[in-house]
């Protein structure tokens, strides 16, 4: 029983930090560090996309499987973390874009 205690602990970690995870990779001192080598920015892009979606897919799967109300608001707000981390990195809906590896900044081009 301790096992099946200790992989609902590690899934349950899992979707609450992903997000924040994400949103720490997205921040600005990051960003510009990885833009200097592209293939890192790259890297960087492509595993906060891999954990923001198995972050939200595992936790709507927790959602669906009916549990307490605590844990659901747990797994929701590690959700909406995961989709503001995926927002910040796509920069949806942002008019003053940041500079990406061959494309100069909204600053940048005036």
């Amino acid at each position: 029983m301790e096992s099946l205690a200790l992989l609902v602990a590690v899934i349950l970690a899992f979707v609450m930090f992903s997000g924040p995870l994400g949103i720490l990779l997205t921040i600005n001192p990051i960003w510009n560090t990885t833009l200097k080598i592209p293939v890192l920015w790259y890297t960087r892009r492509v595993l906060i996309t891999l954990i923001a979606a198995v972050g939200i897919f595992v936790g709507f799967r927790i959602l669906i499987g009916g549990i307490p109300f605590m844990t659901s608001l747990i797994v929701m707000s590690g959700i909406a973390l995961n989709l503001v981390a995926i927002k910040l990195e796509y920069q949806i809906g942002k008019s003053n874009k940041r500079a990406t590896p061959g494309n100069p900044g909204a600053s940048e081009l005036s």
